[in-house]
């Protein structure tokens, strides 16, 4: 007789409403998470996002990987991107099976994924507590200085690169409306936690592990006009 499949409830609903031409999430029982866009009552899911650590299956239903996008936001042509196209169902399916199913707790913060036996004994010491002090750092607003002092000191602890997008850029310096990022060594752009915002505004005691920080990579903030190469960038310069 052959295993009983895995139920996976989550997807299957997420494959009947579809998700509204966003992405939702897929958590799974070893904190691995997926991000999917789908269509509604589709069989495959238009693209896949792995959460970081996750290996794509070396199968022919993994093979359409975004490689053109990755080039597009400054990547290299042919680089792994971690994001997927036209994925089948029955092949999420089995990539969800193989991480132990879906997580009970499909609403909750994204813990870190479990290490397997032969990376705990390679961690690095807990990030968070050397980044302890940065708490409330923005409670009462920021610049461009202290985007370079707080995110300058998360990146030289060996936590992700993040950056600063301004509205723009003049003789002043940076200014108007921001949003944060984290930024790779091929200059592609995801979107962060909402929690590190809090944590940074003081709103909160703690981001949440430094590892579930990066989320889905973002298109189309590929080119600025104005950079510090010092974590800011601005969309526009006068």
């Amino acid at each position: 007789m052959s295993a009983p499949t895995l139920s996976t409830p989550r997807l299957d609903a997420i494959l009947a409403e579809g998700t509204d031409h966003g992405f939702t999430r897929v958590r799974l029982a070893d904190r691995h998470s997926l991000l999917l866009n789908v269509r509604p009552g589709a069989n495959a899911a238009e693209e896949v996002f792995l959460s970081p650590g996750m290996t794509a299956p070396d199968t022919e239903a993994w093979e359409n990987e975004d490689s053109w996008e990755e080039w597009l936001t400054g990547g290299e042509l042919g680089a792994e991107s971690g994001m997927f196209l036209d994925v089948p169902a029955e092949a999420l399916r089995d990539l969800i099976a193989q991480h132990g199913g879906e997580h009970e707790d499909q609403e909750g913060e994204e813990p870190p994924a479990i290490p397997e036996a032969a990376t705990v004994e390679q961690r690095e010491p807990d990030l968070l507590t050397e980044l302890a002090d940065l708490r409330g750092s923005f409670e009462h607003g920021y610049g461009a200085d202290d985007i370079r002092r707080v995110f300058g000191q998360i990146s030289d602890a060996g936590g992700p690169y993040l950056v600063c997008v301004w509205d723009l850029a003049d003789d002043y310096g940076f200014g108007g409306n921001s949003e944060f990022y984290a930024e790779d060594e091929n200059g592609r752009l995801s979107e962060i936690q909402p929690d590190v915002y809090g944590w940074l505004t003081g709103e909160q005691e703690t981001p949440g592990p430094v590892d579930t920080w990066v989320c889905a990579r973002v298109t189309g903030l590929a080119e600025f006009a104005a950079t510090d190469d010092r974590h800011n960038y601005a969309k526009t310069e006068r």
